[in-house]
């Protein structure tokens, strides 16, 4: 019986990671679509508040080095840096190049780590995720038996994974698809909690959820280029799943996370010609957290927290 159900949950894990995959994709297409027009849109506000407050004038042209300026230059920010693609700069603003040996460079937003896994459409890439989903599903029915829990967890995973191959494509995670799994996975912790009356494990959930999604969001708002604010948003997701268990494999989740995330940002801070200052992409940190927690966080607190656990 648990053999055919192992089976037969991997092989929707296949199906289901191979689908998912190609929409991981297509969404994080449209936010950086989106992300790239907000930012366009705040530079242009930068600008009309620039020229109010130059009395509707607007420098066409710097001036020669050695001359006082008669106002207070504006600043490198994102008024005067190129545009995104696709939507023109604004007329009369030119564009200020930084020098890389110049303190303004340092300051500068860091270097993303780029193509670590192909965006678009790649065969290799989705039957690689489709592999992981299926094998990730199978652990789940092998881990849990043949419990009702199996099935947010399956849709959790299958969450993690998608996330994961889009911050690695695009370096960002989708909020529509944070959004969408948490649509599909509380109900199904609902479920799980009617059929088993576990209601405490859903005060767990919310709780860790809300701690997650507080202190990430907290690490964000202080420091902005840290992270993005999909990890903030996949943290509290994190929290929500990986909490229903326990407090304690909420905590081993991201404990496990961020040595995960440091080890993988030394890696590639040793390989990348900008050192210190890569970009690491988080999510598939958080990602492998969250899934040794669920397999083998018990055995972690029951060595470590005999008393808590």
């Amino acid at each position: 019986m648990n053999g055919l159900l192992i089976t037969g949950t991997a092989l929707a894990g296949l199906v289901i990671g191979g689908v998912l995959d190609p929409i991981g994709q297509m969404l994080a297409d449209l936010s950086r679509v989106q992300d790239d027009r907000r930012r366009a849109e705040r530079a242009r506000q930068a600008v009309d508040e620039e020229r109010l407050r130059l009395g509707g004038q607007v420098p066409t042209a710097l001036p020669p080095e050695g001359t006082a300026l008669p106002v207070e230059p504006l600043g490198i920010g994102e008024a005067l840096l190129p545009a995104a693609p696709g939507v023109p700069a604004a007329p009369g603003v030119p564009d200020v190049p930084v020098p890389a040996d110049s303190p303004a460079a340092d300051k500068a937003e860091p270097e993303a780590v780029h193509h670590l896994l192909a965006a678009g459409r790649s065969p290799a890439r989705t039957v690689s995720a489709a592999i992981l989903t299926a094998i990730l599903f199978g652990g789940a029915a092998y881990h849990f038996g043949p419990h009702v829990v199996v099935a947010p967890f399956c849709a959790f995973f299958a969450l993690l994974v998608t996330v994961s191959v889009t911050d690695l494509s695009h370096r960002l995670v989708p909020r529509w698809l944070i959004y969408g799994g948490l649509v599909v996975i509380v109900p199904l912790l609902m479920v799980t909690s009617a059929v088993g009356h576990s209601w405490h494990s859903l005060t767990g959930s919310a709780i860790a959820g809300v701690v997650a999604f507080s202190l990430f969001f907290a690490v964000w708002w202080f420091v902005p280029r840290g992270m993005g604010f999909g990890d903030v948003r996949l943290a509290g997701t994190i929290g929500v799943a990986v909490g229903y268990l326990s407090l304690l494999h909420a905590y081993i989740a991201f404990l496990a996370g961020f040595v995960a995330g440091l080890v993988f940002g030394l890696a590639v801070m040793a390989t990348s010609a900008s050192g210190r200052k890569t970009r690491i992409p988080f999510a598939p940190s958080l990602a492998l957290g969250a899934v040794f927690s669920v397999f083998w966080g018990g055995h972690v607190a029951q060595a470590f927290f005999p008393v808590g656990s």
